[in-house]
């Protein structure tokens, strides 16, 4: 017989740890997604592509080489020209090439933000989602534990029936209720399968993954700070550093507009092969051409270039209004998202001191009702209202915590 309980001990140790074992983090769970989510990877695959222009652009034109036979030589003093060669290469005007890689550095900036902003969106739906779960599972913990009480309620009332203190209708009534219970239960089964789906989406794991969730989660302290959450947001969030490096490539793209609007050097070189006269035997007979040669392209339109500049320079000041904008709107979101929270808290206070309340009320009740089967209609009402109270615990734990998951998403970056 001991070693049957030392076997059952074991057993119930096995079951625990792997249980330990399985159970997924949100931290694990937010780790999945910077590994393997798709979107993340494809952000990232946009931002090296940008990468790659940076050698587009910072390269001189292609030379130009021609070569010409001339259908009709033209004769010159020492010989006809038989073959002519020309080569030549523009420069831009200096500095330019640099500015243009500025242009596509600032750009990949903007772009490697954008995997920040949506990292940012992407934890918060898994943090949702993940909170949605743990919620269900309560709500099924606690679903569980009524029909157990109003099992027990059925069993008392059965037995007063037989005694003839209470009628079937009492019996009756504990029955149609433990069936809605019931069916709460399977219905939750199914709401859980979509939030698991949704976390295995982000996650890039098989669909029918089950998340296992931890046994507890602990409702977050918030560390609620207005003003440094504005200059937090004002200096650091990646939306607005994002617009800050668009701001930035519109200077240097002014820049390249400046520098396209001054001369373009060229320098050349024209070679012509002379045959040698044979009717006569001049000085240097036959000898060859070589002509180099300095070229430049001056810009006299001028119009489009000022209007280059005139263009880039609204779309600053309209970045600079969409930085404000962005900045009050998170702020107004944060107060909002405080206010939730704080209003979670509350709830969760209440529905704790109330669930504490009518518990006890419910046990004179029930003693009242077992020893004399008087007062079922009040025993069933106090236990409605026992289960409402609990699901509201656990709701408003729900609330404060997705509250907590919309300010991270604005401040935890």
């Amino acid at each position: 017989m001991k070693i049957i309980k030392i076997i059952f001990l074991f057993n119930i140790l096995m079951i625990l740890s792997i249980n330990s074992i399985n159970a997924q983090s949100l931290d694990s769970l937010l780790h999945l997604v910077v590994e393997n989510n798709t979107q993340l990877k494809s952000i990232e695959l946009e931002y090296q592509s940008i990468l790659e222009k940076k050698n587009q652009v910072s390269q001189l034109p292609n030379p130009q080489l021609g070569v010409g036979i001339p259908a009709l030589r033209p004769e010159t003093r020492l010989g006809p020209q038989m073959v002519m060669v020309s080569a030549s290469q523009m420069f831009p005007w200096f500095g330019t090439l640099k500015s243009k890689e500025e242009v596509v550095i600032s750009m990949s900036k903007a772009k490697y933000e954008q995997i920040a902003i949506v990292k940012l969106d992407l934890f918060y739906q898994v943090k949702s989602a993940y909170y949605q779960l743990y919620f269900l599972t309560q709500k099924q913990s606690v679903l569980t534990k009524n029909i157990q009480l109003f099992q027990s309620l059925e069993s008392i009332s059965l037995a007063k029936v037989e005694s003839g203190k209470s009628t079937l209708a009492d019996v009756l009534r504990v029955q149609t209720r433990l069936q809605g219970l019931r069916q709460q239960l399977l219905m939750i089964e199914n709401q859980k399968l979509i939030f698991e789906s949704n976390i295995n989406e982000l996650t890039k794991q098989p669909t029918s993954t089950k998340i296992e969730l931890t046994d507890s989660l602990e409702l977050p302290l918030l560390n609620y700070d207005l003003v440094s959450f504005r200059n937090k947001i004002e200096s650091n969030h990646p939306l607005i550093k994002q617009i800050n490096y668009q701001i930035e490539q519109s200077n240097n793209t002014i820049t390249v507009n400046s520098n396209t609007n001054k001369p373009t050097i060229g320098l050349g070189l024209d070679y012509s092969l002379v045959g040698e006269r044979t009717d006569a035997n001049p000085m240097n007979n036959g000898r060859d051409i070589l002509v180099p040669k300095v070229m430049v392209s001056i810009p006299i339109y001028r119009k489009s270039y000022r209007a280059k500049i005139e263009e880039e320079n609204l779309i600053q000041q309209a970045l600079t209004v969409k930085k404000e904008t962005i900045t009050d709107k998170m702020i107004n979101l944060l107060i909002n998202y405080k206010a939730e929270y704080d209003n979670g808290l509350l709830e969760k206070s209440l529905n704790q001191n109330q669930s504490n309340t009518i518990r006890m009320a419910y046990d004179v009740l029930l003693s009242e009702y077992s020893s004399s089967g008087k007062g079922f209609e009040e025993l069933l009402m106090v236990q409605n209202q026992l289960l409402d109270f609990d699901l509201g615990l656990k709701k408003a734990e729900l609330i404060a915590n997705i509250a907590q998951a919309n300010i991270d998403r604005i401040t935890k970056f």
